[in-house]
Formats: structure tokens, C-alpha cells, sequence
């Protein structure tokens, strides 16, 4: 007899896994009909044990264990898939079966159709990650040419994007005189359209371009050759949920056991890529980049005008030569983006008299002031991007009772009205999280914008996905706000952005700053990628930052109490003299965040292996994640 541990494959089902009795061995990863809720449902199996070696647990159990019904003509998960949850399991904190169930298709994790039964054998490709470096247009060249190559060895490419609004621009792309071989999987597709590429996936008569997210990335066919990951420094390939997988690192992982080719590619890769790179552990396309050629020069305006209180005017928003600027492109029947780095209003708000800063009280962060219109009717929130806690806005201040409040920085609304109160003639889109909440909605903002001969788009970062056509000239509202990014990867995260408004942009790319230029703004200015990536790999080893070191990031909440208790848990848990302690800032005495932060280096897998071991151990309450972007 065996215990069995499975994971239902129930849409909206919080069950995680339950556990049989089965006379049968099932393998890791086989598909079965299980008993659940006096319903036969269908499940994976995540943990086979025998009972002769898990008597102890069975005997401890609080609730009888209900007998699994011997089945046949099971379907499994291919061997290559399994191998790569059990490896990326050395990585994360988490069980083969949980990383499994995280590769499998939504399609299948819902339940709503079964894995395609394929018969597949590895590669004999070059498994080590290339990284290809250059502008948009020049790696969909590449891509032309190598997805040509594949398919003339017998071979099929999954070419992976990072969202499914990368998909539309892709497919466009690389679908020229192949069309009847690409195949597109998106989580925006109908269920129509779904059918349609999973029977294009069957037919294995000819090679295929297939074209997807990661959602849909470990689908198993046998002649795949080569995988791509396109945009791979997006912060999109990180899943947002337990066990926070980075879908690059199981794309690397899923490539090695299956023997296909990888290809990381990107304008600015991420630097742990670039330095894996320089010490010969990644390989190269082509030549090494040194520097990058667009077409539009970036400049920097110095904003160095005075508030004028007595018009409630901080300062001026947009600078002379921005207006003049964008006034010439629209003259010319051009097309204007404006970037807005933070949403709604404004990103705080301030009693003037006593200096009160509303804030979340579950965060403590301060509150982002957003505007919303319902049956012509304008309302005011408070809206916390961390907590998700959304109210109305308070029209006094609750400390002193003062009506004066003050809005701080610059949110997208701001920019918007005072555009259009300069402009009220122009036609202007707004192309942001509360204008555009779905895919579909975002997609309809963007073709009204294309279809104008002249337009503004006024946007925050989830705009950029969508400028594949490019626009005339574009526009940084404010580099000190996109700058103030609280992450260790901070500078990177900016010239990124500046590089990718230079490759969208045709004539012109203007920064607002209210400081002085420094040596990053010099870079993408020249578009000095190799020079960036100098300064940056020296500071992070000097820090002891990615990739010189692994963080392996703890976060509990609650009331000073319940802290201490699970805080002496995980320290007699991990037992690290590594492990470092600290309060969030945001914490509140009600609520506290805490962390414990363990830097390991990269090069002591010994010591990183007995990390994750220990760190498995710790209770569900405490969240684990391995290199986030934020720490505090």
C-alpha cells in the first residue's frame, strides 16, 4: 500500500493537496480522477510514499484516510518536466509537486482539459543560456533567421514573451510567410482560439513557431528545438504568488534536461545575466555589445523654477521647451508620449498646518490619492498599492482638523488635467491601471491612440508594451519621481526604461529633471550598455547584491507577540548566523512587517542547499522569497 499526495485541479479551489490510500505506485506527475467532495475529480500526484515508511504520520493523522480508486490509461507528466520541478525544488522552498503544479498549463490546473499525451525523447542541442543583446529590431531579425534554421534541422521554437500584451507585436513579427506554422497561446484568448492551438499543437506533421507566455511554456512536443525568452529582464517572468518562480530560472532548468538551446534576449539584460556573461558561464550571440545606436537622441532639461504659492503652484509641470516640443511634433502630424512614473493624482497627501501624512493602517504606507468618475459624478480615494485598502478621501485632516491638504509629487491625473487645461484642443489618451484594467481594454486604448494621425498618450510603465509602432517624440514628465524606485536594482530599472523609450521613439526623447545629470543619464544618452553594465556589476559586488549573492528573504506579520514567537521559530529553525532581523518601514504597532534577510554567496551551494532545506521547515505563515526586488 502507498499514501498518495495529490493537488486537485479544481477551478477556484483553495485545497492544495489531499492524501489517499492506493494500492497502486502511481509516478510523480500522473493524472488521476480523485474523490473529492463526493465528486470525482481530476488531480495530480505530487508525493508517492509507502505506507511501511510513513506509518508514523498515518497513525498521527487527525482524519481517516479515504482509499484511491485503482485507475488505468493514465496520463503523465513527461519525464523532463517532473526532473525540472525536482530540480528548481533545490532552489525554492518548496516541494517538486508544488513547482510542478506551478509549470502545468491553467488550462490543466483548472481542470478543464487534460495534458496533451506526448512521446518525447532530449535534444542533443547547446543547453548553456546565450544572451543576445541589441535593439528590438535587430533581435527580430535574429529571430527571423534562427526560427528559419530551426525549422530546416525538423525543429520547432517556443518563443516566450512576457505578457500577452508582447504576443499581438510578436506574432506579427515572425509570422511573415510562415503563418500556417506559428501557433499562439494566450490567457486573453477565447476558449475558441485555445482549442484551435492545442489541436495545432497535436499535429506534428511540420514544425512550429510557437509563440506564448510563460502560462503555457512547459507544454511538452516532441521536436522542440530551440526556446527563446524575449524581454528576459522583465519583472513579468516572476510569479506573483507562493513559490514566487522565476519562470527564467525554470526555462533555463526545463532547457537543460530536455537538451534544447535557450536564448536570453533583451536591450538591457538583466545584470546577473550580463555578469554570468562576462565570466564565461553564459555564452554570447553574435559580438559582444559595447554600445547601443537609436535613432533618438536623449536629452535632459534642467527645471530650475520657483514654486508660486500664491497661485497653489508648486512648480511648473511641463518646462518651455517640453511644450515647444511637443507643440512642433503634433504640428508635424505626429504622435506625443508623455511617461508618468507614479498613478492617480498625486502619490501623497499632507496636512499643510501640522504635517500629517494620510497613510494605510495595515501598511502604513502613505496613501495614493486617485480619481474616479461614476454617472458623471467625480470621486476621491485613498487607495493603497500595498495593502490593496481603498476609501474615500478625507476632506479634513484628523490630527488638527485643518482643510488645507496638500498634494505631493506628481501622480498620471495630474499630468492629464494640466495638459488638457493647456491644451484643451489636442486629443489625448490616458493608458494606465485605471483606464485600462484588462488587456482587451488597453489594447482598444492603444488603437484609438494609432489611429489618429496626431495624438498624446499620457502613460505610467504599463504603457510600454504596447508602443511597438513607436511614437514621433516622447517624454520623461519627471526623472527624479521614475528614479525613485525603492529597489536594490534601482539604476538598472531606469536605464532600462530610458533605452526602451529611446527604441520606441523616432525623433526625440526629453527628460524633466530638478537635479543635475549623472553618469547613469550619460549612458543612455550614448547608449553606453557596456559602461553601465561596468559600473553596476563593480557596485553590486562591492554591496554584496545579485548575483555575487543569493537573498533568501523571510516576511511574517502581526502584533508584537505573535513577532516574537515566530521570530524564535525561524531562528532555532534556520540556526544561521547569517540570518539578519529588521522591522519593515512600514510597520505599525498594531501591525509589524518583519524580515529576515540571509545573504549567501553565490559560489557556497553547500551552504545555500542547507538554507532551503531548513527553510522548507518553517510554517505556511511565513512568506519566502528567493532575490526579490525589494528587501525592506
Amino acid at each position: 500500500m502507498y499514501v498518495i499526495q495529490v493537488t486537485p485541479l479544481i477551478k477556484g479551489t483553495k485545497l492544495e493537496s489531499l492524501t489517499y490510500f492506493s494500492a497502486v505506485q502511481y509516478e510523480l506527475g500522473t493524472f488521476l480522477k480523485a474523490p473529492v467532495r463526493n465528486k470525482q475529480q481530476l488531480a495530480v500526484v505530487t508525493k508517492v510514499t509507502p505506507v511501511s515508511k510513513d506509518k508514523s504520520s498515518v497513525k498521527a493523522a487527525a482524519f481517516k484516510l479515504r482509499k484511491l480508486p485503482s485507475q488505468k490509461d493514465t496520463v503523465v507528466v513527461p519525464e523532463s518536466l517532473r526532473k525540472t520541478a525536482e530540480k528548481l525544488s533545490e532552489r525554492y522552498p518548496a516541494s517538486s509537486g508544488a513547482i510542478l503544479y506551478n509549470l502545468l498549463p491553467p488550462d490543466v490546473r483548472n481542470g478543464s482539459r487534460p495534458y496533451l499525451k506526448v512521446i518525447t525523447h532530449p535534444h542533443q542541442e547547446e543547453t548553456i543560456p546565450q544572451l543576445l543583446t541589441a535593439r528590438i529590431d535587430e533581435r527580430f531579425l535574429f529571430y527571423q533567421s534562427h526560427i528559419r534554421s530551426v525549422f530546416a534541422h525538423r525543429g520547432s521554437t517556443v518563443f516566450v514573451v512576457p505578457t500577452s500584451a508582447d504576443i499581438t507585436f510578436a506574432a506579427r513579427e515572425l509570422s511573415v510567410g510562415i503563418e500556417e506554422r506559428v501557433i499562439v497561446l494566450s490567457g486573453t484568448d477565447t476558449k475558441k482560439k485555445r482549442d484551435a492551438a492545442y489541436a495545432a499543437l497535436e499535429d506534428t506533421a511540420n514544425p512550429k513557431l510557437i509563440i506564448t507566455t510563460p502560462a503555457f511554456a512547459y507544454l511538452e512536443r516532441a521536436d522542440i528545438q530551440s526556446i527563446v525568452i524575449e524581454q528576459s529582464a522583465s519583472n513579468h517572468y516572476v510569479n506573483r504568488t507562493r513559490p514566487y518562480l522565476d519562470h527564467r530560472n525554470a526555462l533555463i532548468a526545463y532547457a537543460g534536461q530536455t537538451g534544447r538551446s535557450i536564448i536570453l534576449a533583451d536591450t538591457v539584460p538583466r545584470t546577473e545575466d550580463e555578469a554570468l556573461r562576462r565570466q564565461d558561464i553564459y555564452l554570447t550571440v553574435g559580438e559582444e555589445v559595447k554600445r547601443i545606436v537609436f535613432p533618438a537622441p536623449l536629452s535632459v532639461i534642467r527645471q530650475n523654477d520657483q514654486p508660486q504659492p500664491e497661485k497653489n503652484e508648486p512648480f511648473q509641470l511641463f518646462s518651455p521647451r517640453l511644450k515647444r516640443t511637443a507643440e512642433l511634433t503634433l504640428e508635424g502630424n505626429g504622435r506625443v508620449f508623455l511617461f508618468a512614473a507614479r498613478r492617480g493624482l498625486a502619490p501623497v497627501i499632507a496636512c499643510v498646518d501640522c504635517g500629517h501624512i494620510f497613510r494605510c493602517p495595515d501598511s502604513n504606507t502613505p496613501y495614493t490619492l486617485l480619481r474616479t468618475t461614476r454617472n458623471d459624478e467625480e470621486i476621491r480615494w485613498f487607495v493603497s498599492s500595498t495593502s490593496g485598502r481603498r476609501i474615500i478621501a478625507a476632506d479634513t485632516c484628523p490630527d488638527c482638523g485643518s482643510w488645507r491638504l496638500r498634494e505631493r509629487g506628481i501622480g498620471i491625473q495630474q499630468v492629464v488635467d494640466e495638459w488638457r487645461e493647456l491644451y484643451p484642443e489636442q486629443t489625448v489618451f490616458v493608458l494606465d491601471g485605471e483606464t485600462a484594467p484588462t488587456a482587451k481594454k488597453a489594447k482598444k486604448i492603444i488603437e484609438e491612440f494609432y489611429s489618429h494621425k496626431t495624438a498624446i498618450l499620457i502613460g505610467t510603465q504599463m504603457a510600454l508594451p504596447y508602443l511597438s509602432r513607436g511614437v514621433t517624440m516622447s517624454a520623461v514628465i519627471s526623472l527624479d519621481a521614475a528614479r525613485a524606485t525603492p529597489t536594490w536594482k534601482a539604476d538598472e530599472t531606469l536605464f532600462r526604461l530610458l533605452l526602451k523609450l529611446r527604441e520606441v521613439t523616432e525623433k526625440e526623447v526629453l527628460l524633466q529633471s530638478r537635479t543635475e545629470a549623472d553618469d547613469l543619464i550619460d549612458f543612455a544618452a550614448r547608449g553606453a550598455v557596456e559602461k553601465f553594465f561596468d559600473e553596476e556589476i563593480a557596485l553590486r559586488q562591492l554591496l554584496r547584491y545579485p548575483p555575487f549573492v543569493d537573498f533568501i528573504l523571510l516576511t511574517w506579520t502581526g502584533d508584537t507577540e505573535v513577532i516574537a514567537r515566530a521570530e524564535e521559530i525561524i531562528k532555532k529553525t534556520i540556526n544561521s548566523p547569517l540570518a539578519r532581523f529588521y522591522n519593515n518601514p512600514n510597520s505599525t504597532p498594531n501591525k509589524i512587517i518583519r524580515h529576515c534577510l540571509l545573504r549567501v554567496a553565490s559560489d557556497n551551494d553547500d551552504l545555500y542547499d542547507d538554507l532551503i532545506k531548513k527553510i522548507k521547515r518553517l510554517p505556511p505563515f511565513v512568506k519566502i522569497e528567493i532575490n526579490p526586488d525589494r528587501i525592506v
